[in-house]
């Protein structure tokens, strides 16, 4: 599947958000259906000819709402990932909705380059498993280590490579391994832009995501931040995944983090990450310098079905 062949529905009862994205990622190259109602969607679902690479739909729908909906698509046999839009204020639907499994959020009033980087990345993430076969069955334990630079174009490669071998091991389901795999995107950013590059998530909550990415690209060519490295160590076994994530900059009080959970907290870039890594990860830690971060998913037990007495 190349990425220009990528069918993405949007679902959104106010046109102008239809149209925004629409326009958006057309010009990406994407196929886009607009549809104004989730039951439209699940309507079209019932042609088994129907492919979707991914579902953009927001919380707030006029019938089926948006949580809804990502539980039946969740529920299919072959689940799409699934990005939701939210109002600011909604909380507790978006903490929901990620842990239904929804690969990211993106808040109204969205920085429509905000959801082209997140669309592009979970779609990258679809061709990945697409081109790899994967022999992780046959795997008792695997250790692998990893040193690569601050690259964003890394971060989708890794957090693949990561998360490739934990359904066929038969850690977690496919949705289980997509959520981790999120997970891992984020402490990675947060290893390389935090971390190395020392940028406050201040500076994209007040200049946004082009300051940002212009503020990256200037300190990466400082003598005092370049040729800083992020270390990843994964260690798989039949009981547990764990990720050790290392950067080299001076690291952060993960005491003094505001709670992301607050309202007036949730929808701000700082903290964000973390907030998601809580989510998704069984185990996290950090160590006293806060430059080294430690999570763990443990394996999902597969429900035995009770036999039926005749």
């Amino acid at each position: 599947m190349s990425e220009a062949a990528s069918t993405i529905a949007v679902i959104d009862d106010e046109e102008v958000i239809r149209f925004a994205l629409q326009k958006k990622l057309a010009r990406m190259g994407y196929n886009v259906l607009s549809l104004e109602k989730a039951e439209d969607f699940l309507y079209l679902m019932k042609d088994a000819e129907t492919r979707i690479d991914l579902v953009i739909t927001d919380i707030k729908l006029r019938k089926m709402d948006g949580i809804e909906l990502l539980r039946r698509i969740k529920a299919m046999e072959k689940p799409m990932p699934v990005l939701i839009i939210t109002g600011h204020g909604n909380v507790e639907e978006a903490i929901t909705a990620l842990r239904l499994g929804a690969n990211d959020f993106i808040r109204k009033p969205f920085d429509i380059n905000d959801v082209a980087s997140s669309v592009r990345a979970i779609v990258r993430g679809i061709q990945e498993k697409e081109l790899e076969e994967n022999f992780a069955r046959f795997a008792d334990y695997q250790k692998t280590v990893y040193t690569i630079p601050v690259d964003s174009a890394l971060i989708n490669t890794i957090s693949y490579r990561l998360t490739r071998d934990l359904v066929p091991s038969g850690l977690c389901n496919y949705t289980t391994a997509e959520n981790v795999s999120l997970a891992l995107r984020e402490a990675i950013s947060n290893a390389m832009f935090h971390g190395n590059l020392e940028i406050s998530s201040e500076l994209r909550e007040e200049g946004g995501i082009k300051r940002f990415n212009e503020e990256i690209e200037l300190r990466k060519a400082e003598p005092e931040f370049a040729g800083r490295m992020v270390k990843l160590a994964c260690e798989i076994t039949r009981d547990y995944a764990e990720y050790v994530i290392e950067d080299e900059g001076r690291g952060f009080d993960v005491a003094g983090l505001p709670d992301p959970r607050d309202p007036e907290n949730f929808f701000k870039n700082s903290g964000r990450g973390i907030l998601i890594i809580r989510i998704h990860m069984d185990d996290v830690s950090w160590n006293e310098r806060g430059n080294i971060i430690t999570m763990r998913k443990y394996r999902i037990p597969v429900k035995k079905e009770t036999p039926v007495s005749l």
